[in-house]
């Protein structure tokens, strides 16, 4: 992926990840090429929003006790994912903040041909594939560790369990961050512009 679209950090500033869409696009063809690999289809932006954030949030989903929970931990681990890797928001806040960007940042990856809305499907191209095979580094492999655990888990439930289950993880304060971005998203009418005079004449004419 050649074409930068963010700037670089200025010298002396601590570079965001969340901030670089090179990098959160690069993160996405990640979990693209995962799922293509294991033979999973990402079929809404809602899905595609909750596998792209939980493959980087993961030891939100194996929390539990059961075996499985503490085999998947195992696998967290060795691929280099901590428990202390927390943002200083909460989840649900950067969940809503992260869903913001993912439509933009798909489209992006479209526009350049690395992936494509096939039917239904959100799909990583053959180029895109090509790119993603160059990402080598350490995060990149945990990050395909993490993304291979959180399909293998999410893909399977119906859209109903799901989002009871991402309720449950993000807990209930996410859904009214969610409505009040909705609220701020929206289009509202322009107050109408009333004129000092006119208003005077307004107030002469009531006390009348």
């Amino acid at each position: 992926m050649t074409e930068t679209t963010s700037p670089p950090p200025a010298t002396g500033e601590e570079f965001v990840p969340e901030s670089s869409r090179t990098f959160r696009m690069a993160r996405m063809l990640l979990l693209l090429s995962t799922a293509r690999r294991q033979g999973r289809s990402i079929e809404s932006l809602d899905r595609l929003a909750y596998y792209e954030f939980f493959a980087d949030n993961p030891w939100v989903v194996v929390a539990g006790g059961s075996a499985a929970d503490v085999a998947d931990r195992d696998t967290l681990r060795l691929a280099g994912f901590s428990r202390t890797q927390l943002s200083y928001a909460s989840t649900g806040q950067r969940f809503v903040s992260r869903r913001q960007r993912i439509r933009g940042d798909f489209a992006q990856l479209s526009a350049y041909g690395l992936a494509e809305l096939a039917g239904r499907r959100f799909a990583i191209t053959d180029r895109g594939e090509k790119i993603c095979d160059e990402l080598q580094s350490s995060y990149a492999d945990g990050y395909r560790a993490s993304a291979d655990v959180v399909l293998r888990r999410l893909v399977r439930l119906p859209n109903r369990a799901l989002e009871g289950q991402v309720e449950k993880w993000l807990g209930h304060s996410w859904l009214l961050l969610d409505l009040l971005d909705d609220v701020r998203d929206a289009d509202v009418p322009a107050l109408p512009v009333v004129d000092e005079a006119t208003k005077a004449k307004t107030r002469l004419t009531e006390e009348d």
